[in-house]
């Protein structure tokens, strides 16, 4: 009888531990249950037939390097999937862990499904992930319930593109990827190629805004700022006394009204429901992101910081909101938008 190869004898060891030890503790279907068992008992079967030659591989494989064959063997539920295959360039700048229902100032976010950097024979290549889009940080999560991202990455420097090249599946088409030189690139499936189409131009989106510096960013240096017209070596009290009878006291009567500026009007849709009481209507509460300056009669402007109180959202699809700001009614660009209050 002729000796079984060692790489075969290996394989078949390494398959017995995968589906005795790793697939131990999954919740697999009632089939796959049966598969497991029926690869099991056939790996019994050949290992009896040659029991000389895998009874001396067990006799050199210690406690020891059976477990560090299981942290080495990819789980579908191990925690450190993505922990593990980070490059040197996401853990120099890893972002502390924050849950995914805490992230500010979302642009998009959804499941996607995130190809792996590296997969081996038992892991899957792509895997299902949430993902958002916050500030300047793509993250991903196991979950939308998540207290801690699997992992994150800065898009500052990075494209992103359609790549229908990555699948052979009824997937190809809604594949997309984000890259940048000397960098690693990452590769996304979404749900449809509707969505995978929104995810590329929301992420152009920023990118083009971070070029242009339009983002605003908090700034906390103001408080040792400098102003040129205060005079630094002036004393206290040593301010000149303002002459009070440079200003002219009017009547009160003669007091000009301010002119009272008419809101323009814009044709309402009919879904917009006026009994709603606004006051109490917080999740229709919205607040601007960036400064806005209607181009068009029929849209409104305001800047960072206003608060906007959506009264339709029937023409989400171009992208515009119908909102409302001191009694002025007239569309808004919805990107332009954040939620003023978290429910």
């Amino acid at each position: 009888m002729q000796p079984v190869p060692e790489d075969i004898k290996t394989l078949i060891s390494d398959l017995e531990k995968f589906l005795s030890d790793v697939l131990k503790g999954e919740n697999l279907s009632k089939k796959a249950k049966e598969k497991k068992d029926a690869l099991l008992k056939k790996i019994k079967d050949v290992k009896s037939s040659y029991p000389q030659e895998f009874q001396e591989k067990c006799d050199s494989v210690d406690s020891d390097n059976y477990e560090d064959l299981e942290n080495d063997t990819v789980s579908m539920t191990s925690e450190r999937n993505d922990k593990d295959e980070e490059s040197p360039y996401d853990a120099a700048h890893q972002s502390p862990p924050v849950s995914a229902q805490d992230l500010q100032s979302v642009f998009k976010a959804g499941y996607l499904e995130k190809r792996r950097k590296d997969h081996s024979f038992f892991g899957p290549e792509w895997q299902k992930r949430w993902c958002a889009l916050s500030n300047h940080t793509f993250y991903y999560f196991g979950s939308d319930k998540d207290k801690q991202q699997k992992g994150e990455f800065a898009i500052d420097g990075y494209t992103v593109r359609m790549n229908n090249t990555l699948r052979k599946d009824s997937k190809k088409d809604w594949c997309f990827e984000i890259i940048a030189p000397e960098k690693r690139i990452y590769q996304f499936t979404a749900a449809s190629q509707k969505d995978a189409e929104e995810w590329v131009e929301q992420i152009q989106f920023v990118l083009k805004d971070m070029a242009s510096g339009i983002i605003p960013e908090d700034d906390d240096d103001e408080e040792g700022a400098t102003y040129d017209d205060v005079a630094l070596n002036e004393e206290p009290g040593a301010i000149e006394p303002i002459d009070e009878d440079i200003y002219e006291e009017l009547p009160e009567e003669d007091l000009p009204n301010p002119p009272q500026k008419q809101p323009e009007k814009v044709s309402k849709p009919s879904v917009i429901n006026l009994t709603v009481n606004k006051s109490t209507d917080y999740s229709n509460y919205y607040q601007g992101l960036w400064d806005c300056v209607g181009g068009q009669p029929d849209e409104l402007s305001f800047k960072r910081g206003d608060a906007v109180y959506i009264l339709s959202k029937e023409y989400q699809n171009f992208g515009w909101w119908i909102g409302e700001i001191k009694g002025s009614i007239g569309i808004v660009p919805k990107t332009y938008l954040m939620e003023m209050y978290t429910l």
